[in-house]
């Protein structure tokens, strides 16, 4: 059984962006957790905020906990950072950014494993890669990450019976 999920608006990653503690920001209970990255530098991540990927990404299955890094000056793409591999990052984009209209039908047991109920909101980002031939930037259509962010939880899924794109070209009209 498939349920349709919420699209989200062009802002969809708001409430992920606070994942690196900022100067001043709220204090929290728990102590921040330290992720070390080449790329990213030293960042302070509020526990609270840690994303959990209960079956890991497709291919990395064994990286479960990621956070959600916001370069200055790249907005709107974002990184998924692995918290036990900071190399490990993917760069990510609102899935709507990426194509108009796009709205897939994400299987039931998605929504279960985000812990989403019907007709409950989710956000749905792809993972962009760059085309080393070209330089490129393309968006990963077919296999969206679905985001509980009232959970922090998420997974990624293969659209097998959709037209969406592995390589969505970005820019393109």
């Amino acid at each position: 059984m498939t349920r349709p999920a919420a699209v989200p608006s062009a802002g969809p990653l708001a409430a992920l962006r606070t994942a690196v503690d900022a100067p001043g920001g709220e204090p929290d209970d728990e102590a921040p957790r330290v992720v070390r990255s080449r790329r990213f530098g030293h960042l302070e991540v509020r526990p609270d905020k840690i994303i959990t990927f209960p079956t890991g990404l497709i291919g990395f299955e064994e990286y479960h906990e990621y956070i959600l890094v916001q370069p200055d000056g790249l907005e709107p793409l974002s990184f998924l950072v692995a918290c036990d591999n900071p190399e490990v990052a993917f760069p990510i984009l609102a899935a709507d950014l990426c194509s108009a209209g796009y709205a897939p039908t994400i299987p039931g047991d998605a929504l279960d494993t985000v812990g989403a109920g019907a007709g409950e909101h989710v956000d749905i980002l792809a993972i962009c890669t760059t085309a080393p031939d070209t330089g490129t930037l393309h968006a990963n259509l077919r296999g969206p990450v679905v985001v509980n962010t009232a959970a922090q939880l998420a997974c990624q899924v293969v659209l097998h019976d959709s037209n969406y794109s592995l390589r969505h070209l970005l820019g393109a009209r």
